[in-house]
């Protein structure tokens, strides 16, 4: 059926988007669109900038098909010639140097300054990537190639070659929009034309000797970075996710240096983990905590994804500058947001290239920090406002409806976040290990202290209004505290920013091995780290007759109970009647947390400290100390912490060492270090 409609275009090329068309529906936080499951639509126009004069211009679609109706318009549907590559590609600027065959042709729809260029490919290429060659993984760091055995069409990573020259590759692919980054400094400035799309994947090389590089692995350090060891590899920049063919089960822990993390949400040699927190500061202490225990087991690398100078200070400040590799992002002045963040996507896929190369080449555990992945879902959000401008409002969301978009971005997301791995003897046996740093919005102040009315709710679920209706009945004022403590969405705009990008973490758990939360209000209830235990947590994917675990034994062995005292302690909180079940529950849960109280400032434990502190609450010794005031935050409770740690330190120095050496506590290692633990509290 052909159906013809208008689209609102900006002349702004960079901002070409039909904002007119969409406020209005999505300015409740209620709406159809907010209430799509996957709205990667609503949390893409939620915020939006003025509006700039538009032009017009006429578009007619049949099926995904877009036909240019009137010459003067800027969407045009060309085809190229044969592009003379080494002739026109100016050595300097190049990404890597273009090697391949094109497999689609396409044209420039949109361009941001900065570098993102927005190219519509031909319509069906299916047959041509079928034809074309399938990237398979070797043990070498630089896959090599065979006939596919499935249909393909993703087209991210590969080159993109420009009429005018520029060379790039896709960043993402939302058929049939290739969102390509060029990277170069001339591509600060508009691009127009065609551009031709390779079946070659763009690489990094990577040099060990490179401690501080950009997003495509240059050099940003000193000129003895750049000197050639003869012992460089090179790997594309959007290599593909691990086969299970080439992964063993996960059975090594990755010790973080942070009592609750290593309890409650331990983390795997080879899985991937959600950071996920408000305060982006504090998350990086704990990072640094982190990868102050691994510097000398495993290989860091350490994604800056914006330029960040106080990111620089603190690894410099920790001494870690020397030991791990930081890819940064390059300087963002005068770039268009949509641009820093696939600059942002790219910085953090080199990342992962180079700690696969040495986990694949030199059979190195490697661990990757992805600070933050939050400009990731600015390129989506920057994507599907392109898809508005090309195609309207009304077939994105149809799209979405049909579950297209869904699955779009769960594969853009999955291409980073399953990048992890524990490979196989036969892969080398090294790991990949990924730590994705993710931030939400504070709980806004304002809202607290605004009183809302029914009609704030017209659009609201019946169920909702009824219970709005009971709160009136009942002269109970509608402020923003009293909604969330009855879990009823607040109706402001910075309620909803919030809900969607609560939204999009619930999406990026479903495809993690697990996360780490930490909680607004638990940070101002005084608990260090404010990790919410409920939320928190470590999957494991096991079979019948397998097993795999991602905690350290020794961990595993005085741990026990622990969630169950925390969880029915939580339960009977605010108990009208105290009985003495209920206060012992209460008691041993303070216990804990005391056990892992631990301020992001005071730096990492050994695998043996938490041990012994977790194995003091566990067998009752901290309970004395509980009674008389000393609970965590306290400056009695941190005085007997650290007391008690020094002391089984020199009282208990082998069963101490022990631990470390093995990740693991013998029943005779266990006696020796609660004998040290008496001796202290006796």
């Amino acid at each position: 059926m052909h159906r013809a409609f208008s689209v609102l275009v900006p002349t702004v090329r960079h901002k070409r988007y039909p904002w007119k068309q969409i406020l209005p529906a999505i300015s409740s936080p209620h709406s159809s669109i907010m209430n799509l499951r996957f709205s990667t639509l609503a949390s893409a126009l939620v915020s939006t900038s003025a509006w700039a004069p538009t032009t017009h211009m006429e578009l007619s679609t049949v099926g995904s098909k877009v036909y240019q109706l009137s010459s003067t318009a800027r969407l045009t549907r060309r085809y190229l010639s044969s592009i003379p590559l080494a002739s026109t590609v100016a050595p300097q600027e190049d990404i890597t140097t273009p090697a391949g065959n094109p497999i689609a042709d396409g044209c420039v729809v949109s361009s941001f300054k900065g570098g993102l260029i927005a190219v519509r490919v031909e319509d069906d290429i299916t047959e041509v990537l079928n034809n074309s060659p399938e990237v398979f993984d070797t043990t070498n760091s630089f896959p090599t190639v065979s006939k596919p055995s499935s249909p393909g069409g993703d087209l991210i990573g590969r080159q993109v070659v420009f009429d005018q020259g520029q060379t790039g590759l896709v960043v993402a692919h939302r058929p049939p929009i290739a969102f390509v980054y060029t990277g170069s400094n001339e591509a600060r400035y508009e691009i127009e034309g065609g551009a031709k799309v390779l079946d070659s994947l763009a690489s990094v090389d990577i040099q060990e000797t490179r401690k501080f590089v950009d997003c495509f692995g240059r050099s940003l350090g000193t000129d003895d970075d750049n000197k050639d060891n003869g012992d460089n590899l090179r790997r594309p920049i959007f290599a593909p996710i691990p086969k299970i063919s080439d992964i063993a089960l996960i059975n090594s822990p990755l010790v973080t240096g942070v009592t609750m993390f290593d309890a409650l949400a331990p983390i795997g040699k080879g899985q991937n983990m959600l950071l996920i927190g408000h305060d982006i500061q504090d998350m990086r202490q704990y990072v640094c905590d982190l990868v102050s225990m691994q510097l000398k087991s495993t290989k860091c690398v350490y994604a800056s994804t914006i330029e960040n100078k106080e990111t620089v200070e603190m690894l410099t400040k920790a001494g870690f500058m020397e030991d791990l590799v930081l890819v940064s992002a390059r300087n963002m002045d005068g770039m268009d947001k949509a641009s820093i963040a696939a600059e942002a996507t790219v910085t953090a896929a080199t990342a992962c290239s180079i700690a696969e190369s040495f986990a694949l080449e030199k059979g190195m555990d490697t661990l990757v920090i992805i600070d933050t992945i939050d400009h990731h879902k600015s390129l989506w959000d920057s994507t599907t406002r392109v898809l508005v401008d090309v195609f309207g409002v009304d077939a994105v969301v149809k799209g979405e409806r049909e579950g297209a978009a869904s699955s779009e971005m769960r594969a853009f997301f999955s291409s980073l976040v399953q990048r992890s791995a524990q490979y196989n003897q036969k892969k080398g046996g090294g790991s990949v290990t990924l730590l994705l740093l993710i931030t939400i919005p504070k709980i806004a102040d304002t809202d607290g202290e605004m009183e809302f009315s029914p009609e704030d709710f017209a659009g609201a679920p019946k169920k909702v209004k009824d219970r709005i209706d009971l709160l009136v009945q009942r002269k109970v004022p509608l402020t923003a505290a009293t909604l969330r403590k009855i879990q009823i969405p607040v109706p402001s705009d910075a309620e909803g920013v919030r809900r969607l990008a609560l939204q999009h973490v619930d999406d990026l758990i479903s495809m993690s091995d697990g996360q780490i939360w930490l909680d607004e209000e638990l940070e101002k209830n005084g608990r260090c780290p404010a990790m919410d235990f409920q939320r928190s947590v470590t999957r494991i994917g096991i079979g019948a007759d397998t097993e795999s675990r991602a905690d350290a034994p020794a961990m595993r062995r005085v741990v026990e109970g622990l969630r169950l005292d925390l969880s029915q302690a939580l339960d009977t909180a605010g108990a009208v009647v105290a009985t003495n079940a209920s206060k012992n529950q209460a008691r041993n849960a303070l216990a804990w947390l005391l056990a892992m109280h631990q301020p992001s400032s005071r730096g990492a434990r050994k695998l043996s400290e938490s041990c012994v502190a977790m194995l003091a609450a566990s067998k009752g010794y901290l309970g004395d100390s509980i009674d008389k005031g000393a609970v965590a935050g306290t400056s009695a409770g941190d005085e007997i912490m650290s007391s008690l740690l020094d002391h089984v330190t020199r009282t208990a120095s082998e069963a101490m060492q022990a631990i470390d050496k093995t990740n693991d506590l013998t029943e005779e290692n266990q006696q020796a270090i609660e004998k040290s633990i008496k001796s202290f509290f006796s």
